[in-house]
């Protein structure tokens, strides 16, 4: 599946979970924030698809996706970013235990 079509399923499937995609153009990253109770997703149009597509599934990856229908090339995406994070909290843990 090539990966605008990903970053497109991405931004469908954060909808339904009430987010809004925002792409703006800036010396950012992206990420998620809530403003005025609205849950949204940044992300930098500017950046690679590669980029905008991991922002978008590091944020689904905290949601409860085990009843939800994923084409496979999507949920590889998630599941990349769900380890990643864990990796992270985990490397974060034992370097906290280790001072």
């Amino acid at each position: 599946m090539k990966i605008h079509l990903i970053l497109e399923e991405l931004t469908l499937l954060a909808g339904q979970f009430g987010y809004v995609v925002r792409k703006e153009k800036g010396g950012f990253r992206g990420g998620n924030c809530v403003l005025n109770s609205q849950k949204i997703i940044v992300v930098n149009v500017l950046a690679p698809y590669e980029t905008r597509v991991s922002i978008i599934a590091r944020v689904l990856a905290e949601l409860p996706l085990e009843s939800v229908n994923l084409k496979p090339a999507v949920r590889e995406f998630i599941v990349r970013e769900q380890q990643h994070n864990h990796t992270k909290s985990s490397h974060i843990f034992e370097t906290e235990m280790l001072n």
